[in-house]
């Protein structure tokens, strides 16, 4: 069976200019935060293979969703039907807004890491509901990370977040929901 490729952001310039961009997203993803490639096309995950019956079997096809996952899985379903040339973006489109890349969509916007931490705080009071939540600034490491977080200490918050939360026996399918919105916020965060 052909394999599918690891892709990550740095390495799109080499990827061959015949490649198709299959986004597996769902249409609401695509159009959201987190925008699409440029000359992308969507194809969600559950249509991906009735849509490749008519598709060239050797032309390159870069995968894409929002984080390497659903596209991986798009690869190895292609790859089982003949497809030669698969390439799976690594990271997704996380990465790819982490990276400064050019994005497009009706939803792309650019967030300030204080609006994040505003939604990281909310999401906190979201997780633990009635219950009392921990302070938000405990998540941080010290008061000068709190009050001028960059992109990496918001992801480090995001994850002692949800660690806490699994210890304090907040179910793990309510906590990815919650914090699923905030990360893809920190991806969008536009650096100083």
């Amino acid at each position: 069976m052909p394999a599918v490729h690891s892709l990550y952001v740095h390495q799109l310039e080499t990827l061959p200019a015949s490649a198709r961009r299959i986004d597996v997203r769902e249409p609401a993803e695509f159009d959201g935060i987190l925008g699409r490639m440029p000359h992308s096309e969507l194809v969600p995950l559950s249509k991906v293979l009735a849509a490749a019956e008519s598709w060239p079997r050797e032309v390159p096809l870069l995968l894409i969703c929002r984080s390497g996952a659903r596209s991986m899985k798009a690869g190895r379903q292609l790859a089982e039907k003949g497809f030669t040339s698969l390439y799976n973006l690594e990271g997704g489109m996380l990465a790819v807004n982490e990276a400064g890349l050019e994005v497009e969509g009706p939803g792309v916007m650019r967030l300030s890491a204080l609006e994040v931490r505003a939604s990281l705080c909310a999401a906190v009071q979201r997780i633990y509901g009635t219950r009392p939540p921990p302070a938000c600034e405990a998540f941080f490491d010290g008061f000068a990370a709190f009050s001028q977080p960059d992109r990496d200490m918001l992801l480090q918050a995001l994850d002692r977040v949800a660690t806490r939360a699994r210890a304090d026996g907040v179910p793990v399918d309510f906590i990815d929901q919650t914090v699923r919105p905030v990360r893809e916020q920190i991806a969008v965060v536009k650096e100083a």
